[in-house]
């Protein structure tokens, strides 16, 4: 069995729901430099004209309504942070996964050359520390197969 040198596919994205989209939205919205600008003129427009004629300093509505928009720009920031975890974690295990069958299959196969040394090279790279625990009970297996493939190279040069 050779084993593939094909990069891990990406886990599939959760179905997002209508208010998902929103959140994502807004949150590409207000991270934009446009959201910026908006609120720099409209700003400037209600100090000028004193709330046009119905806030005037310390503009007590103004500084309510900023309170309020923080509030939800906040949350929907989060929203989209914590779909953007899920997403992640999903690709995490497809990685995960995808290393624990290529060491599989290198101790099956015994044959290991550069294109996939570097492939696991950058698999451990991308993992997490917690989630190498199912993996590391395989250390002593794979350390024995890797000193196998050294001896018959050797034994061939």
């Amino acid at each position: 069995m050779a084993i593939a040198t094909a990069a891990p596919e990406a886990a599939p994205m959760p179905e997002r729901s209508l208010q998902e989209r929103l959140s994502d939205l807004i949150t590409a919205f207000c991270g934009d430099m446009k959201f910026v600008y908006i609120h720099t003129v409209i700003f400037a427009i209600w100090i000028a004209t004193n709330g046009f004629g119905n806030d005037h300093f310390p503009f007590n509505f103004l500084t309510m309504a900023v309170s309020l928009e923080a509030i939800f720009l906040s949350t929907f920031i989060l929203i989209s942070q914590n779909r953007q975890q899920v997403v992640a974690e999903a690709n995490n295990t497809v990685v995960q996964d995808r290393l624990l069958q290529m060491l599989t299959d290198v101790m099956t196969d015994e044959k290991l050359d550069i294109m996939n040394e570097e492939m696991i090279s950058m698999l451990l790279e991308r993992i997490d520390v917690e989630h190498i625990t199912p993996i590391a009970a395989q250390v002593e297996q794979v350390v024995a197969c890797v000193t196998r493939i050294e001896a018959r190279l050797a034994a061939t040069d």
